[in-house]
């Protein structure tokens, strides 16, 4: 049987390819050459036919980035880079590498010796998390806007703001909550529930609403 590169380094090798789309690979490396085979290596095929590291050029990725994400993942085993190696039962801990090679053409990731290693879908790369759409903060649209039954964007800000239901439609309840907040806050006093340019900005600024709002 032929042998491969195991297919959990097929995906990290497609996902470095999808973060770093220009990359040079011309340090890229799966089965090892000859040098390779006189010694143990992880580039060697094993019993599985399997090819358990994989070599990322170097420069034209950041290693920062695929160092921590080998220390994450569950098939990752160890990761030499510019004459250091940090390894899974070391804790990860950089330490000086002194092989034939110092890796500063390549980093050289290392996978454990097992069939869940080799066949792990676990993703390496950490994705770039998801912002959420903010909306432009209504402006304070004055005190008479602020009366029980009153409806709009900036009723939903003081619904946020004090912590009750958010339903775009002012209720004595809310505006009870106001005074409540009111009163926690001397700048805002007196607390007569009335929602003055200072206790709208309060409102906006706690952290329901700069999760909603630019």
């Amino acid at each position: 049987m032929a042998w491969h590169l195991a297919p959990s380094l097929v995906q990290l090798r497609n996902e470095v390819n999808a973060r770093w789309p220009h990359r040079p690979k011309g340090s890229d490396g799966t089965i090892g050459d000859a040098s390779h085979s006189a010694r143990a290596s992880d580039h060697n095929p094993n019993a599985r036919n399997s090819v358990n590291a994989f070599d990322i050029t170097y420069p034209g990725v950041d290693p920062k980035v695929i160092i921590a994400a080998v220390k994450k993942h569950p098939a990752g085993n160890y990761v030499i880079f510019n004459r250091k190696i940090y390894r899974r039962n070391n804790g990860w801990k950089a330490e000086p590498y002194s092989g034939p090679s110092p890796h500063t053409e390549h980093l050289h990731v290392s996978i454990l010796q097992t069939v869940a290693a080799e066949q792990s879908k676990a993703k390496w790369l950490a994705t770039a998390p998801v912002r959420p759409v903010r909306k432009p903060l209504p402006a304070y649209p004055g005190k008479s806007a602020f009366q029980v039954r009153d409806t709009g964007e900036h009723i939903k800000v003081l619904q946020r703001g004090v912590g009750n239901k958010v339903t775009g439609v002012m209720s004595v309840a809310d505006k009870n909550k106001v005074k409540s907040f009111q009163r926690v806050r001397p700048l805002l006093w007196p607390a007569d529930g009335v929602v003055g340019p200072n206790t709208y900005k309060a409102l906006a600024s706690t952290k329901a609403n700069k999760l909603v709002y630019k």
